[in-house]
């Protein structure tokens, strides 16, 4: 499998060590690369001094697209700035590419149906990378949404919060692409992303949105470094509010969700890998205690793999990627225009 990695920053070489870890000598890297730069992450995101990246991994470089593409490249991995996810994506699907698709697909909805058109009429596969769905703590809350032993969902609440400023260690904050308004930027797009994924994925898609976001640091930053904002929920499951909070301010980092139903109540501790369940007086706690982060990633390479092999696509399609983004879009644009704004599900 002869496989182009657009953009190899931390994400891009995370999902580069899983595939050669996984395909071995079976795989054979290209890369676009634009800045070039010489940093090879080890799996502790440190750098890994003096190692270069092109020969860690044997990889043939390229600075222009077309040209890479060129190569006739199986399975391209979109793993660069927001701003360019869909030229890029668009330009591999078009030379028929299976395409690795990260989160967000981008920073607005420009050019995402044109994707999708595109995606269908070349029967390419594009699989979102939202890792999150393979977390054992999400999949457990799942399960406990949809068995309804619980009674009427009441109300749920999500919240992403972390340090800006330590996220990125090896690089000045301010430099990288979650705190530039010019390469889609904020923690809308950047973190609570996620969380609008697995809301919709567990949820349902949301019927409206209100929002207020902003910049309320020390920072400097020229895109939003908070969002509150409240879904209303109205599908198969109910109706009820589902709110979600992010910040790039709380250290130690916290990320959980918690839903209150009329007879009980359960929070996932994506942080801790556990969840706490409460049925009437009677509160237990499960414990995950063999999480290992990069797991997500691999389950979530395998699961594109896979689809790619049988050219079915039944989890993470570019079009649930596209509810996520209309989610986010919806709750900036309720926070501008301080009001609800509807959604089209």
């Amino acid at each position: 499998m002869k496989i182009l990695m657009i953009g190899l920053g931390s994400i891009g070489q995370r999902h580069l060590r899983n595939l050669r870890a996984y395909l071995g000598d079976e795989a054979e890297f290209l890369a676009y690369r634009v800045r070039g730069l010489q940093r090879t992450f080890s799996d502790t995101m440190q750098i890994r001094e003096g190692v270069r990246l092109e020969d860690a991994f044997a990889i043939r470089s390229f600075s222009d697209l077309d040209e890479a593409l060129a190569q006739r490249p199986d399975v391209a991995y979109v793993t660069n700035i927001t701003s360019q996810h869909i030229p890029c994506a668009l330009k591999a699907v078009r030379a028929g590419c299976d395409v690795f698709l990260e989160k967000p697909i981008s920073y607005d909805m420009a050019g995402v149906d044109e994707l999708i058109q595109a995606a269908k009429d070349g029967g390419r596969i594009v699989f979102v990378g939202f890792q999150n769905r393979f977390h054992p703590c999400l999949r457990r809350l799942r399960e406990l949404v949809r068995s309804r032993e619980f009674g009427p969902i009441i109300s749920v609440r999500s919240e992403i919060g972390e340090r800006l400023t330590t996220m990125h260690t090896y690089e000045n904050y301010a430099d990288t692409y979650m705190a530039r308004k010019d390469q889609g930027g904020g923690v809308i797009m950047n973190q609570q992303i996620h969380e609008l994924d697995y809301l919709q994925w567990i949820f349902g898609a949301p019927k409206a949105v209100t929002a207020f976001c902003g910049t309320n640091s020390c920072l400097a930053l020229s895109v939003e470094d908070y969002c509150e904002a409240i879904y209303w929920m109205d599908g198969p499951l109910g109706a009820f509010p589902v709110s979600a909070h992010a910040d790039f301010f709380q250290y130690p980092p916290r990320r959980c969700c918690r839903v209150i139903w009329e007879n009980g109540w359960a929070e996932a501790d994506l942080l801790g890998a556990s969840v706490t369940v409460a049925r009437g007086d009677q509160v237990t706690r499960e414990e995950f205690s063999d999480f290992q982060r990069n797991q997500m990633f691999v389950d979530e390479m395998k699961a594109f793999l896979a689809a790619v092999k049988s050219r079915r696509q039944d989890m993470l399609t570019l079009e649930e990627g596209a509810v996520s983004l209309r989610m986010a879009c919806a709750a900036k644009k309720a926070s501008e225009e301080h009001r609800s704004v509807d959604l089209p599900f």
